[in-house]
């Protein structure tokens, strides 16, 4: 007689099905606030571009992109940048904006630039690190590579209208340098905001030298406090 197969049934708590639907509901909601932080993005990048008094608001709109560019990994954050450009076509069209030419060619152009952008930033971040000026110098080449568009001082510089950065600065170097000044801000705040948002999460108490490191969220400062005053009290000498 042939032997029987026997099976074993791995039957998980409640907790562990519990935490991990929990998981991947934080998961999906991250996603879908990613995706409305880079429509938001290229919408208020197409009203800069198309409004000079809203000069200011080229600052900050590569905030969702960069973002992408520092949490994603390359093939999610290709897909974030294609998202950015085809959602900043189309916005540009919907607000009536001429600026960029309503043709399929913009729309791959603003796609896959912006997509490769963002999937090399994300791989040039996993080896070296999150680096502003590295990326405000490989946006310079998306620049360069949107120039067919017809945009007279291509993407990043067009969004400063006749303000103070495109007089100064593109006076003497070109838009080029201005791409690189608004691109580098923008890195530089998303870097900043990151920071100051880890530190608020996450506080670290400063060991003495030799001291193992402990990290602690705020809602664990209780029982800690609780653990040091158990162990400055008195104990009996040993027998």
């Amino acid at each position: 007689m042939g032997g029987r197969v026997t099976r074993s049934i791995v039957v998980r708590p409640a907790s562990q099905i519990n935490a991990g639907r929990d998981a991947a509901r934080h998961t999906r909601v991250k996603q879908l606030a990613m995706v409305a932080a880079l429509l938001l993005g290229a919408y208020l990048m197409a009203v800069s571009i198309g409004s000079p008094s809203y000069w200011w608001l080229g600052w900050i709109t590569l905030l969702p992109l960069f973002h992408a560019i520092r949490v994603s990994r390359p093939l999610p954050a290709g897909l974030a940048g294609g998202l950015w450009g085809a959602s900043l076509f189309v916005c540009s069209a919907v607000i009536g904006n001429n600026s960029i030419d309503p043709s399929a060619f913009s729309l791959v152009s603003l796609s896959l630039i912006p997509g490769l952008y963002a999937a090399l930033g994300a791989w040039l971040t996993r080896r070296v690190g999150f680096s502003p000026y590295l990326l405000a110098l490989g946006w310079i080449g998306v620049e360069f590579a949107l120039r067919p568009l017809g945009l007279h001082f291509g993407l990043l510089a067009a969004t400063q209208g006749d303000g103070f950065a495109l007089r100064v600065v593109g006076s003497f170097a070109g838009y080029v340098l201005v791409a690189f000044v608004v691109a580098y801000v923008n890195a530089a705040l998303v870097s900043v905001l990151s920071e100051v948002r880890l530190s608020f999460v996450a506080p670290r108490l400063i060991p003495k030298a030799g001291a193992r490191q402990r990290r602690f969220l705020l809602a664990e400062l209780p029982s800690y406090l609780l653990d040091l005053i158990r162990a400055a009290q008195p104990r009996a000498p040993p027998i």
